[in-house]
């Protein structure tokens, strides 16, 4: 192999790099953090006029099926009409929901504390529980001073924790909402022209990769279309499983039933493991108010997650994610540790595009071995 200038520079270029990064490593990581924090409103209302856009994609069809045909007005009627649906949403949530906690705090700051104090002085003091606890060589009154101590400790530094998060969430408000009315303003420009930046998309990758066009197009399909089913067929199945918690909860007389139906709803956006998140905090929920209707609630709900899951999620949803159960929870593991609760929504999606085009590949590679075999 002959070597020309060319070889040379890259390599050049390659030691620059390398040097670069030994010596200049913490004043190029303050740079990107700096260039990360700057853009990322811009990327949150990115990924905001993704979401709205399968709404207002809703809207524009439900307006070309009145008027039989595409009217000139109709991204500026459903631009409006589905930012307007989201508030209307958040704002019937919030309704529902606020009561209800302030109602189960308000049980939690009732419990009979002496009460629960005078229950643990009489069982210490009955001979029979003297007895077991002398034959284990326990002493109580010393795990019990002990116990305090450690949890007296772990409350103080709770509670300074907390004090402190709530000063520099206070602090932090306006930023966040100044980042957030940016990304909204950002995500109604990116909707209203989406046409015009797609086209802008396209004509910057046949320009500067004219090689990896084909791949880039057939990347960004297989994406949209893992997250789009994902995005509209867990919402449906979500809204589908709430409303039927909501609904039994309601026959059968459960207190929370419109807050539990909602969290239950929104937790199932996560796959495999969001019912039951939302399975245990309406336990906990219903319990401030009676346990034997917590414990029927658990049943109920396991019997309804059988029934969703069996029969109206295959009908409804089908396989709109399209990974396996095994990569679904490896991906909510990885993507809730990296992300938190953003994470737990995008790490499956993502996973499943992953998974498509190896798939894809997999398969293609397999059916021209074939055909190359049997030609031969």
């Amino acid at each position: 192999m002959k070597l020309t200038k060319r070889h040379f520079g890259y390599l050049f270029l390659v030691i620059a790099l390398i040097y670069a990064t030994i010596n200049y490593w913490s004043v190029g990581q303050s740079i990107l953090m700096t260039v990360y924090g700057a853009s990322l409103p811009f990327i949150v209302g990115a990924g905001i006029a993704y979401v709205v856009n399968i709404v207002m994609s809703g809207y524009e069809h439900l307006l070309r099926k009145i008027f039989g045909r595409d009217i000139p007005g109709k991204r500026a009627i459903s631009l409006p009409l589905s930012y307007i649906t989201f508030v209307v949403v958040i704002f019937l949530i919030i309704k529902i929901v606020l009561p209800d906690l302030i109602g189960s705090m308000k049980s939690l700051l009732s419990i009979d504390v002496d009460g629960i104090g005078k229950l643990f002085n009489n069982v210490q003091k009955d001979s029979n529980f003297q007895r077991f606890l002398h034959y284990f060589h326990i002493d109580l009154n010393k795990s019990t001073s002990n116990l305090l101590n450690k949890y007296n400790k772990q409350i103080s530094t709770t509670v300074i924790g907390i004090l402190t998060n709530l000063l520099t969430s206070v602090t932090n408000l306006a930023s966040g909402l100044i980042a957030l009315f940016i990304s909204l303003v950002f995500s109604m420009y990116v909707l209203a022209g989406k046409e015009k930046l797609g086209r802008q998309g396209n004509m910057l990758v046949h320009a500067y990769l004219p090689r990896y066009e084909k791949k880039f197009h057939y990347v960004r399909r297989v994406a949209h279309e893992s997250f789009h089913g994902f995005f509209v067929g867990q919402t449906l199945e979500a809204s589908i499983l709430g409303s039927l918690c909501a609904l039994g909860m309601l026959i059968f007389k459960i207190p929370y039933p419109g807050t539990i139906g909602i969290l239950v709803g929104f937790t199932a956006l996560i796959p495999v493991i969001g019912p039951y998140i939302g399975l245990s905090i309406g336990a906990i929920l219903i319990a401030t108010q009676s346990v034997p209707q917590a414990l029927f609630f658990v049943i109920y709900l396991i019997i309804l997650q059988q029934f969703e899951g069996n029969l109206i999620y295959p009908r409804v949803v089908g396989h709109s994610i399209g990974l396996p159960p095994m990569w679904v929870i490896l991906a909510i593991t990885i993507g809730a540790s990296l992300w938190g609760i953003l994470g737990l929504i995008i790490a499956v999606p993502s996973a499943a595009t992953i998974y498509k085009l190896v798939r894809n590949q997999v398969y293609t590679k397999k059916a021209q071995e074939e055909k190359q075999a049997s030609t031969t």
